[in-house]
């Protein structure tokens, strides 16, 4: 018995350390390849270049709308239009693409009220004085991705380039590249991400970004 006991114990001594080296390993940074870190740096920038202070998947209705409006005067400038509009605005843009953004970047999106948001509204369009001061607040630098189980990573990146032109190339950069281009970094956040495939950048989902 004492010996079947020592085993017994032995055996769970084990599984612990098993338990505690896979634990540790699971969140221990992982090395990406050139495809992933350019993956997770174009992901990673649309929303770092809108200026976003934090936003995640449970946001209220009127962040993720803002998010989405935002996402396609950066990336889809054509849909806008100009014109002499209500309120002395100057500026709108359809609100028939707001949903599938939201769809297309969060880990979890729900139906959204599209009437939540910082921009006059009238039931079809979003509206607002343009005065041609919108400026990319930089582009993403990857610094860690830390696996978090389930297809779940924690980041954390560096932000470059703010104010400035740059275009798809800078997220091939390494860091050193990205500092001796455009100097120091203007920012510094962490985001927990889903990605079924970290080289492949369809399968990635905002969860939280800070």
């Amino acid at each position: 018995m004492k010996t079947f006991k020592r085993i017994l114990a032995a055996a769970v001594a084990a599984l612990f350390c098993l338990t505690a080296c896979a634990s540790a390993q699971t969140y221990a940074p992982v090395e990406l390849s050139g495809d992933a870190r350019y993956a997770m740096n174009l992901f990673l920038s649309n929303f770092t270049e809108i200026g976003l202070g934090s936003v995640s998947t449970w946001s209220d209705d009127k962040e993720l709308v803002d998010f989405a409006h935002d996402h396609m005067w950066f990336n889809a400038y054509d849909s806008f239009e100009y014109g002499e509009y209500a309120n002395e605005n100057n500026c709108r843009v359809s609100d028939d693409r707001i949903q599938s953004i939201i769809d297309k970047y969060f880990a979890e999106p729900r139906q959204v009220d599209l009437t939540q948001t910082r921009f006059d509204y009238d039931g079809e369009y979003y509206y607002h004085c343009e005065t041609g001061g919108w400026i990319n607040s930089g582009f993403a630098q990857t610094v860690s991705v830390c696996p978090l189980g389930d297809d779940r990573y924690f980041v954390s990146f560096m932000t470059f380039g703010g104010g400035e032109f740059w275009e798809n190339d800078v997220f091939s950069m390494t860091i050193g590249e990205a500092a001796e281009k455009f100097g120091e970094p203007a920012n510094f956040g962490h985001a927990v991400v889903r990605a079924g495939n970290l080289s492949d950048r369809s399968t990635y989902k905002m969860e939280s970004f800070n």
